[in-house]
């Protein structure tokens, strides 16, 4: 801490009290100078602080945009792979129904063909 010196008429005009007072003012203002220097300091880290911290945010979020994206063409793939396979087979389904609902059909007409024959003698 350094130390202050009053001039002389200053002194005189001022008294002991005065004095006293006007260099309590001038110490307080030096103090709270410093904190407001040690204040900026310290905003000033934070900011940089906040500057990492986004960056790494940034970062991490580009991450998962790419994970996000292979997942979703993966999936994608998937859902057409089963697609394909469903429609596979209910195309085999399609054609298994038809087969036997024509030999249902011709086994219908072979019984009334055999029935009308049979009441025609």
């Amino acid at each position: 801490m350094s130390v202050i010196t009053i001039p002389k008429p200053l002194r005189e005009r001022l008294g002991d009290d005065g004095v006293d007072a006007l260099i309590a003012v001038i110490n307080d203002a030096k103090i709270s100078s410093r904190e407001d220097l040690a204040t900026k300091s310290d905003i000033r880290e934070l900011k940089m602080e906040l500057l990492n911290h986004e960056r790494k945010i940034d970062s991490i979020k580009s991450d998962l945009e790419l994970k996000m994206g292979t997942i979703r063409s993966d999936l994608e793939l998937k859902i057409e792979s089963v697609r394909s396979d469903l429609e596979l087979k209910i195309e085999k389904s399609k054609s298994d129904t038809l087969k036997w609902m024509f030999l249902f059909w011709a086994g219908q007409l072979l019984a009334m063909f055999a029935m009308l024959k049979a009441f025609i003698k």
